[in-house]
């Protein structure tokens, strides 16, 4: 499979005052790996969003999307997914979720309970309190995930649900 070209030029550069863009980089995904819908049950109260959904792809570039974010970043795991207890650390990309800054979120995840634990960390909030939640995780389908957001994320092709069947 071959790895699908993604200029982040929106998320890691800004607009100068004439219109033309600021030096950027190309970042690409590789294959993709895992998803992990996260169940925040102690929220930050800056970002009180329940849910998020994570893309995971085997080079280390993620994307997360949730009722009011949409960002992609870079991960290391510290272990293997696969594992029952593993770590993963996210550095997000500059994006207007974070001010156009970094954030950092280290993250311990318990397959065996479903629980995870989260410390995030960003220079415009310090203090930000540990989180927590429940979560699960499957197979990413998206070798693109570019056109999934928060509302199509369950039916990122349009295809037409019919509630009464057929």
């Amino acid at each position: 499979m071959s790895l699908i070209a993604c200029t982040l030029v929106s998320a890691v550069s800004a607009q100068t005052g004439g219109g033309t863009r600021a030096p950027s980089v190309e970042v690409q995904f590789g294959k993709p790996t895992f998803t992990q819908k996260l169940f925040y049950e102690k929220l930050y109260e800056k970002k009180p969003f329940e849910d998020a959904t994570l893309y995971y792809y085997d080079n280390g570039v993620y994307k997360i999307i949730s009722p009011g974010e949409e960002h992609y970043g870079v991960f290391v795991v510290h272990g293997k997914m696969t594992d029952d207890e593993y770590a993963v650390n996210f550095i997000s990309l500059p994006s207007t979720d974070w001010g156009g800054k970094t954030a950092m979120h280290a993250l311990k995840f318990n397959r065996k309970t479903g629980k995870f634990t989260q410390q995030a960390t960003w220079e415009d909030d310090p203090g930000i309190a540990p989180q927590y939640g429940r979560f699960s995780q499957d197979e990413n389908t998206f070798a693109d995930p570019r056109p999934v957001n928060w509302d199509n994320h369950n039916n990122p092709a349009g295809q037409t649900a019919w509630p009464f069947g057929r």
